[in-house]
């Protein structure tokens, strides 16, 4: 068996092209997605019964969201998901502060399904702004032994 290289997976790939397609129909124009970071999925992210990811802790998230969408931390901000086909999916978007991370929520559950997630796999998320000026993810999930 080959051993895998989880440093390479983590960094920044190259977008899959029907992500990226999808996503310059939705983005406002012109604007290029922001990488975010990549996570390997845990035990509990891979889980369809709690349906949700913990993103990375140290992703830029931050930095690319407006005053008005940190200020709704405590609830939920609903936004859209584009996968690595090209589907759209809508997600709650969230901030924990217990975990001091945020979560994506609702169809979460739906993505592991489709992609039959388990843990060891790679996410890697991207961020860009929607034509109505909200934050929406590109969402690239990798099984690393592919």
């Amino acid at each position: 068996m080959a051993e895998i290289n989880y440093q390479e997976l983590l960094g920044e790939p190259d977008m899959p092209n029907l992500m990226r397609r999808e996503i310059d129909k939705l983005a406002i124009n012109g604007e290029n997605p922001t990488w975010v970071g990549s996570k390997m999925v845990l035990g509990n992210d891979a889980k369809v019964s709690l349906g949700r990811l913990v993103l990375p802790g140290e992703s830029k998230l931050d930095e690319l969201l407006r005053a008005e969408e940190k200020k709704k931390k405590k609830k939920n901000l609903y936004t859209k998901m584009v996968d690595g086909d090209g589907k759209v999916w809508e997600l709650d978007f969230n901030y924990w502060p217990s975990l001091k991370r945020y979560v994506f929520k609702r169809e979460w559950a739906k993505v592991l399904k489709k992609f039959g997630v388990e843990k060891g796999w790679i996410v890697q998320i991207w961020c860009f702004r929607s034509k109505q000026n909200k934050p929406c993810f590109g969402v690239n999930v990798v099984n690393p032994l592919n």
